[in-house]
């Protein structure tokens, strides 16, 4: 089993798409129950991407489109700080 299809296991109601996305500043994005994971990326970052995404499906609800409110900006720290918490815990 690879690393990501552990992550996979843990979250069964989200479908985990691999996408390219020829940008640099593109990691991915989650929609409904879908999350879309940037190939282009290299493996560590697939593996925080699902992570990341997978916090905002826990965590969040509502449109998360528009990075200039708070609301949004705060959302985006909180799943960066928790994807990194679990990344450690699964991958130390």
């Amino acid at each position: 089993m690879t690393d990501l299809e552990k992550i996979e296991d843990m979250y069964p109601q989200l479908k985990f798409w691999g996408i390219e996305v020829n940008n640099p500043h593109y990691h991915g994005c989650i929609v409904g129950n879908d999350v879309y994971i940037n190939t282009l990326q290299d493996d560590i970052d697939w593996l925080k991407t699902a992570l990341h995404e997978a916090s905002h499906y826990e965590n969040d609800s509502g449109n998360l489109a528009n990075a200039r409110l708070v609301e949004v900006l705060r959302a985006e720290g909180y799943a960066d700080r928790q994807s990194i918490r679990s990344f450690n815990i699964m991958f130390g």
